[in-house]
This record gives structure tokens, C-alpha cells and sequence, in this order.
């Protein structure tokens, strides 16, 4: 268990730390010379090859491959290199050391630092499992799932007209203080007016929106999805008529009067990786469900005194 309790801090100290370090450190690191290291073992018996040896302990190569595989990708690619590998050995050598000051001063032992290495444990083992439970869906799976929901794929081609407000988040394009919020919506009333009578609405946004970037495009946001709008608006966004302006709408931005230009849906190819990962996250959903359901849970209800007011999965009383 000591053990465990050990590999755990290690994988806490290179997750957290490692990414930090990485940033500051980079292949042209030119590493001190050291002695070989001793082959006497040290400490508890160890499995595989040992690439490392810090004050007599062991790493072995799977442990260093593992605290590379935990280094965000984009970061992996500045340690490919076999001078990479030093470098990234040399962090990895300080986090070692700071786990066994750790140890030294007693911190693995430590109520609230067992409980974070209990939680790190079980979600490597969590994950472990899942990767074990779930293969991944077959190519005519995720085909089924993006016709199935299509509609939660489509796109719009949108445009607006932005008056700023005071509060707002965009300033008006002149600089200076923006209007109130009310007469910031009467100018768009106008504008919107001009538009019924047949202004013609790129330019319109050209000569009044204080969206600086897409008035000069003729106020054409591009190809958006569901969910990069905020959430006050894209419901009424997404309903607009294709070719049609909505009247003003106000939002944390300023008031908007927005053109749908065209609709579409984001192609198969181009998100085929995000829906496969959807499929089998909702595959190990349905797992789970299954699990939780035949699984007998004890609740300590002094802990869980709102215990009786959830809805019960199992379908039994918690004891």
C-alpha cells in the first residue's frame, strides 16, 4: 500500500509539476555529466529496466514513459529528440527529489494528501477500465450516430449589426463613452427600419455596427455551430428564416440585429473523430448505468443528510 502511495505521489508531482517546468526548459538544454549509476539495488525490488537512479532509487523505463505520456501533447514534441530526453529526464529528476522530501517530512502519511493520492489512483484505474470495457465503435456506428443527429450539426452563416451600450462588452467604434443601453436599442430600431425598407444590410454594418472586425466584412460573423453562440442568443438566432434580419436583440455584447445567410451542416469527415468519441462515451454511460444499478451502495446518511430527497437509481432504499 506504502508503495502505491508512492507511485501516486509521483504521478500527482509529474502531472502538476511537469507541465510547469516544460515551459521553461527546452532541447538545446546542455545536462551536467554524471557518474553511472550504482546497479546494487536500493529499496523494494523493481520490474523492467532501470533508466534512473535518483539518491539510489529506481525509475524504470515504463515509469519514465508514463510521466512523458502525462506532458500535454503540443509539449511532448520539444523532448522527441534523444538531447529532448535528457532534458526531460532532468525535470523529472527535481520532481523525484521533491517526492522524497516528501517522504522525508512525513507528507505521505498526511490525511488530506493519502485522500488526493486514493482519488489520482482510482481515476488512473477508472480510466484503465474504461479504455478495457469499450472498444472503439466501428465506422458504420458512428455513421449511424451523425444521421441520427444530424440537426445537432448544423451550421449557419450568420451575420449582424452591433450598437454598443454603456456596460456592454464591445465599445463604440469612435471611442468614447457608449449610450445608454436605451438609446443604443432606439438607433438599432432605426437601423432595423432603414433594413424593412430595403437597405441593403452589409452596408449598413459597414457605416454603423461597432463590431470593428466583421463590419469591415460587411458585419458576416462566417460559419457557426450550435454552442459557440452565447446561450441568449442562439435560440433565437437559429431560428431566423434563411436570407432574413431579426429585429434588434439585446445581449452582454450590445444590440445586435442579426442576417441568416444560409444554413449547412458541419461534414461527416471533418468532426468523424468527435463523434466517435461521443459513441463510445455514450456506450461507457450505458456500461456505468448498468453497474450502478446492480451495485449495493451504503450510504452513511450523518454524511448525506439530504440522503431521502434523491432519486434513487437502484430502484432500493439506501441503508
Amino acid at each position: 500500500m506504502k508503495k502505491d502511495s508512492v507511485v501516486a505521489i509521483i504521478a500527482i508531482l509529474v502531472v502538476a509539476g511537469v507541465c510547469f517546468g516544460l515551459a521553461a526548459v527546452r532541447p538545446s538544454f546542455q545536462p551536467r555529466e554524471s557518474h553511472p549509476f550504482s546497479m546494487v539495488p536500493v529499496g523494494p525490488t523493481v520490474t523492467g529496466r532501470v533508466v534512473l537512479r535518483i539518491n539510489g532509487e529506481p525509475v524504470t523505463e515504463q515509469e519514465f514513459i508514463a510521466a512523458f505520456e502525462a506532458v500535454p501533447e503540443q509539449l511532448q514534441s520539444q523532448y522527441s529528440s534523444e538531447a529532448g530526453k535528457v532534458a526531460f529526464a532532468e525535470q523529472l529528476i527535481r520532481l523525484k527529489l521533491l517526492e522524497q522530501e516528501a517522504r522525508r517530512l512525513g507528507l505521505d502519511t498526511d490525511a488530506k494528501v493519502e485522500g488526493q493520492l486514493a482519488e489520482q489512483r482510482d481515476q488512473t484505474l477508472a480510466n484503465a477500465a474504461a479504455e478495457k470495457m469499450i472498444a472503439p465503435p466501428s465506422d458504420a456506428d458512428v455513421q449511424k450516430f451523425y444521421a441520427e443527429n444530424k440537426g445537432r450539426f448544423s451550421t449557419i452563416n450568420l451575420s449582424h449589426i452591433l450598437i454598443s451600450y454603456a456596460g456592454g462588452a464591445v465599445p463604440p467604434r469612435t471611442g468614447g463613452a457608449a449610450p445608454p443601453e436605451t438609446e443604443a436599442m432606439n438607433k438599432a430600431l432605426r437601423i432595423y427600419d432603414d433594413l424593412v425598407k430595403g437597405a441593403d444590410f452589409a452596408t449598413e454594418a459597414r457605416k454603423y455596427s461597432d463590431d470593428v472586425q466583421s463590419a469591415n466584412n460587411g458585419g458576416e460573423l462566417g460559419q457557426l455551430a450550435p454552442g459557440q453562440l452565447p446561450k441568449e442568443l442562439e435560440a433565437r438566432v437559429f431560428r431566423i428564416p434563411t436570407g432574413r434580419f431579426s429585429g434588434p436583440i439585446p445581449s452582454q455584447f450590445g444590440i445586435h440585429i442579426f442576417k441568416l445567410n444560409s444554413r449547412g451542416t458541419v461534414p461527416f469527415e471533418k468532426i468523424r473523430t468527435v463523434l466517435a468519441q461521443r459513441v463510445r462515451q455514450r456506450e461507457l454511460d450505458n456500461r456505468l448505468e448498468a453497474l450502478r444499478r446492480g451495485a449495493k451502495v451504503d450510504f452513511d446518511q450523518k454524511f448525506f443528510p439530504d440522503l431521502k430527497n434523491w432519486p434513487s437509481a437502484t430502484g432500493r432504499n439506501p441503508s
